[in-house]
C-alpha cells in the first residue's frame, strides 16, 4: 500500500440550504499542494441532510473545485431516500481519482434533491482528502 503524502480535512455544523432541486456545495476541502506531478486522491465525504417536501432521491457528487460547475469526479448517481421526505438521513461518498498536471487541488461534496417542492437542509458535513 502506498504511503499517504498529504492530507486535508474539513468539518462544519453550519446549516446549508438546498433550494428545492438545485445542486448545492455542502462542504469543500482545504486546498492541498500536490507533492508530485502524478498522485492518487482518495476523497471521503459525508453529510447529514433533512430532505425537503416530496423529495424522492438525492444525488451526492464530488467536484474537483468549489463550484457546482467544476469537474465531476466519478459518477453522479441518485440514491432513493430511505426515510419519509422531511426526515434526516446521512449521505456518504468515497471516490478515488488519479490526477496529473495540477499544483494544488481541492474537492467539494455537493447534494441535489429530486422532485422536491421544499428546501432541504444539510445539518453537518465532513470531507477528507488523502494524496498518495
Amino acid at each position: 500500500m502506498a504511503d499517504i503524502r498529504e492530507a486535508a480535512a474539513a468539518g462544519q455544523t453550519t446549516n446549508v440550504t438546498l433550494t428545492t432541486t438545485t445542486e448545492a456545495v455542502i462542504i469543500s476541502s482545504p486546498s492541498i499542494a500536490l507533492p508530485a506531478n502524478m498522485v492518487r486522491a482518495i476523497i471521503l465525504a459525508w453529510a447529514q441532510l433533512t430532505t425537503g417536501t416530496l423529495t424522492t432521491t438525492v444525488t451526492p457528487r464530488i467536484r474537483r473545485g468549489t463550484l457546482i460547475t467544476d469537474p465531476l469526479v466519478g459518477e453522479a448517481n441518485a440514491e432513493n431516500i430511505k426515510a419519509a421526505a422531511g426526515q434526516t438521513e446521512p449521505f456518504m461518498i468515497l471516490l478515488v481519482e488519479d490526477i496529473t498536471g495540477f499544483d494544488r487541488v481541492e474537492y467539494s461534496l455537493t447534494l441535489q434533491q429530486a422532485a422536491a417542492t421544499g428546501n432541504g437542509t444539510a445539518l453537518q458535513a465532513s470531507i477528507l482528502v488523502l494524496l498518495q
